[in-house]
């Protein structure tokens, strides 16, 4: 009997305790800006509690005992902070934590964390480029994506194409984040904060693609001090400005080529030159605080322009294509242990295609539009749990028109919804343990509206599963697992992203599904180096592909669905399946005079659809046996010398032949290419300058783009059709 209530009084003591105990949240912030830090740890050392920071740097820690105790803020790119606390029982204590930020010949390259891969923007912007840094093709250096050619800036990421990555800015989703035909992507270098990319089983705060998440978060703005950088190349000009305003932030930053000034120049000197181009892109942000709440609005325009003028002098190609982004969020905190975050959004992709020739103008039209509402709520519930729950409501508009000797020969328009909710429990069973439970349900509609029976209705209810275990100090293992699907489906034109447009998949064709299980290692024997192994399996069912056979217009311009409209099977090649695998090591150098990476994939992709190959199995083009990079950097003094050399094996392709061959069953030429850089820091009147010399393909190796055969004579040769040559560039960054 003394035994039982001695159980029952040490039980209520500790549930008092809990209930006496202290609460801690607050700010993570950087030092020298003001801006918030995502994914800092902060702990309270004595009884080992923690949390990390959430999207806007806020973070919560339950059940403190009360007492002093030393509290750390730890982040990979800044200085590790230490503060000494007094907590009193019941005590709700604000503690915001401003790091400063590490020296950058000391600072991480790239994070490799449990489930994603997170950089900060100025390694990105350090690496040997074609003309000017540029974030996805930066990306295209890390093992699992690839990149089709040297013009593509689209990810590849781990078997899946370009449609399978989500790529966001500002939780805005972009379709078509590409410029100069996909040379360069539409982020601007100088305004990205943070990137964060999923590879695969990703959680269930993201959604809608089968593949992966790409994750960019643009400035805040400079809340100390008004600030600015920017640069000029042999392409484009640009300069980004922040500074503070009332109990805020505001940032500013544009981007733009001038070949349309250059070739302009050159015409008026009486020399024909027919084309001309430019693009130009925008981004603005601006944010205020009150107390526990902080009202932000952001936007982002960009622009492409081409015009070609044929032979005949009434004849001519223009094509026009963009994106436009408008966002207004609020976060509040509501209470200590609660946080919300609350967003409208609207975001677009259009592209014009106006041609005239032989005195018969035709225009072509498509564009998809998004409007958004988002929900997030974070909940720090205890010592153990953190939940996060929230949902989106997105309406897309959907159009293609097309129109002939300005006569419209069709003008499609078609409307979905999307609603989706989900639930994560970041649950930490022990202090070296981390388990991720989370799932996410979707209910999407096509068709002429969503009460339509003739519409799609479907329901789908997607769970995630992530597990982290710290082995030592040194090693931590993981796992990973979900269900994804896919409601849209891209329709591309390889060699001009302009013209590539979404559709929904309608009640004729189920959406995308993929099973994903990703697992790895991570050994970290110190500060300046990591080594990280992943091994992946993706299940894919339900795949749709474009028929590159189509047999009239009509049949073709007949995607988007109408109410009297059905899916045109001669459209889509639906009902495929297939697998992806592979094993991905990276190797980094991450502190001192030099840093960089090693990276390997060993990768295999299949694809199996009814009505291609015979109903066989085979390689989609940019499945990649081997895929290998080398990363470096390595400054001493002033001066900062860089490079860059890539190897994979040779896309695969079709080969001609008197009978059916398998489709992709040959291979081109194993694809490798070296980039240098070398750039010297001054001052110039006063601001930080920096001069770079960059050279694309050093040994001028022409790689094999694709095959090109004779249509109208088949007896003629196949042509080999070569990539990029060496191209060397040259420029200037400054900020003051």
């Amino acid at each position: 009997m003394k035994k039982k209530f001695r159980r029952v009084l040490a039980a209520w003591l500790l549930l008092a305790g809990t209930a006496q105990a202290a609460t801690l949240s607050g700010f993570v912030t950087d030092a020298d800006n003001g801006e918030a830090l995502t994914f800092a740890a902060v702990a309270v050392e004595g009884p080992r509690l923690g949390a990390v920071s959430n999207s806007s740097g806020y973070y919560a820690i339950k059940q403190v005992p009360a007492g002093t105790h030393v509290v750390s803020a730890s982040h990979p790119s800044y200085q590790t902070r230490r503060d000494t606390l007094r907590f009193d029982a019941g005590e709700a204590e604000r503690l915001n934590l401003a790091l400063v930020p590490k020296p950058v010949n000391t600072g991480e390259q790239v994070s490799v964390e449990a489930e994603r891969i997170s950089l900060r923007a100025k390694p990105l912007q350090q690496l040997p480029a074609l003309g000017e840094a540029d974030l996805l093709r930066g990306l295209q250096l890390l093992p699992g994506i690839q990149a089709v050619s040297d013009i593509s800036s689209g990810l590849y990421v781990r078997g899946g194409g370009p449609d399978q990555t989500a790529i966001l800015l500002d939780d805005i989703p972009l379709y078509n984040p590409s410029h100069l035909f996909g040379l360069f992507s539409t982020f601007n270098p100088d305004a990205i904060e943070e990137v964060n990319l999923y590879k695969g089983a990703y959680p269930a705060a993201y959604g809608r693609t089968l593949g992966a998440v790409l994750d960019v978060s643009n400035r805040e703005g400079n809340r100390k001090r008004t600030s600015g950088r920017g640069g000029v190349s042999l392409i484009s000009g640009r300069l980004l400005t922040e500074g503070p305003i009332g109990r805020g932030s505001w940032m500013l930053a544009g981007r733009r080529t001038y070949l349309d000034g250059v070739l302009s120049a050159i015409r008026s000197r009486g020399v024909d030159i027919p084309l001309n181009y430019y693009f130009y892109d925008f981004n603005g942000k601006v944010n205020q605080r009150w107390g526990d709440d902080t009202f932000a609005v952001s936007t982002y325009w960009g622009q492409d322009d081409l015009r070609f003028d044929l032979d005949d002098e009434e004849s001519f190609v223009a094509i026009h294509w963009g994106n436009r982004a408008l966002t207004a969020r609020w976060t509040r905190a509501i209470s200590p242990t609660l946080f919300g975050h609350f967003m409208a959004a609207g975001s677009s992709s259009e592209s014009i295609v106006a041609l005239r020739f032989l005195d018969a103008p035709v225009r072509i039209a498509n564009s998809i539009r998004d409007w958004s509402l988002k929900g997030d709520l974070d909940y720090f519930a205890n010592r153990d749990h953190a939940l996060s729950l929230g949902f989106l409501a997105t309406l897309f508009e959907f159009h293609f028109a097309r129109s002939f000797n300005e006569g419209n020969q069709f003008d499609l328009r078609q409307e979905a919804m999307m609603l989706e909710g989900y639930v994560q429990d970041e649950w930490q069973p022990g202090p070296t343990t981390r388990v991720q439970l989370g799932g996410r349900g979707t209910y999407f509609s096509a068709g002429c509206c969503p009460s339509s029976e003739r519409g799609t209705h479907r329901w789908h209810f997607a769970p995630r599963l992530a597990l982290s275990q710290a082995l030592s100090d040194k090693v931590r293992v993981k796992a990973a697992g979900g269900v994804y699907r896919q409601h849209l489906q891209l329709i591309a034109t390889e060699a001009f992203s302009g013209g590539d447009f979404w559709v929904p998949l309608d009640s004729t064709v189920e959406p995308g599904r993929s099973y994903q299980a990703v697992t790895g290692i991570e050994w970290t024997p110190s500060q300046r180096y990591q080594l990280s192994v992943e091994a992946y399996y993706a299940d894919l069912a339900n795949l749709v592909t474009v028929d590159t056979e189509m047999p009239d217009d009509n049949e073709v311009l007949s995607v988007p669905r109408t109410e009297d409209a059905t899916h045109s099977d001669a459209v889509f090649n639906s009902g495929g399946t297939g697998w992806a695998s592979g094993l991905e090591v990276f190797w980094q150098r991450r502190s001192g005079a030099l840093t960089g990476w090693v990276g390997y994939a060993l990768s295999w992709t299949r694809r199996t659809f009814p009505e291609l190959n015979a109903g066989r199995s085979f390689p989609p083009k940019h499945d990649r046996r081997h895929d290998l990079s080398f990363v470096a950097s390595y400054k001493v003094g002033a001066w900062r010398l860089g490079a860059s050399l890539a190897y994979a094996t040779g896309q695969a392709f079709t080969p001609p032949s008197a009978s059916p061959a398998q489709r992709n069953s040959a291979r081109l030429r194993p694809y490798h290419r070296l980039d240098v850089s070398t750039s010297r820091s001054f001052e110039l009147w006063g601001a930080d300058s920096e001069f770079y010399v960059q050279i694309f393909n050093v040994y001028s190796r022409r790689n094999e783009w694709f095959v090109q055969l004779d249509s109208v004579e088949p007896e003629v040769d196949p042509r080999k059709i070569k990539q990029l040559p060496i191209i060397p560039t040259l420029g200037f960054n400054f900020a003051f």
